[in-house]
């Protein structure tokens, strides 16, 4: 699942002012259609080893433990948030860089789920990476709880980002269920 895979029923809108005097575009019907399954596994189907676009990939993907369908409601988390902030959460093009993003968004990988991987970036449980990977991160991420516009309540925004949390648990034993 990825953004340019959901469309809109009806793109047709209303412009509405905000409390700030901001104009925005309030959709008048949001229903949405998902599209291209070219990846889609049955349970009882041979299951490649990577799924799912890089942005949007569940850890235990990235770190080859095998997945199953909660691997898609890391993905829904992410776009959520993408479509509350407006960013992506996990803008990189690298396994290990990927993780440390999530480590400074979400908090520490479980070292369990770190020390069953058989990637090579992952040594002896811990991410390895360059300086320039770890400067970036720390740098360009920040944790999940400090990103709220600024147009929305303190409780609409608790409530949403209590949702993302969960979608966005690493263990995907832990992880809520798409119901």
């Amino acid at each position: 699942l990825k953004p340019e895979n959901i469309l809109l029923v009806n793109a047709d809108y209303d412009l509405v002012t905000t409390s700030s005097g901001s104009q925005r575009r309030k959709l008048k019907n949001t229903q949405i259609r998902l599209i291209d399954f070219g990846s889609a596994t049955f349970d009882h189907e041979h299951h490649t080893r990577v799924v799912s676009t890089r942005h949007y990939r569940a850890p235990e993907v990235i770190l080859d433990l095998g997945w199953y369908q909660k691997c898609d409601v890391w993905s829904v988390g992410c776009i959520i948030f993408e479509l509350y902030t407006g960013n992506t959460l996990f803008q990189t093009h690298d396994n290990s860089e990927h993780l440390k993003m999530m480590e400074k968004i979400l908090g520490e990988l479980p070292y369990r789920m770190m020390k069953k991987s058989p990637k090579s970036y992952v040594n002896n449980g811990f991410i390895d990476c360059s300086f320039n990977t770890r400067h970036y991160v720390n740098n360009h991420c920040k944790p999940l709880h400090t990103h709220k516009p600024s147009d929305i309540s303190s409780r609409q925004h608790e409530i949403l980002l209590d949702l993302i949390k969960r979608m966005l648990e690493y263990c995907p034993a832990y992880r809520i269920t798409m119901k």
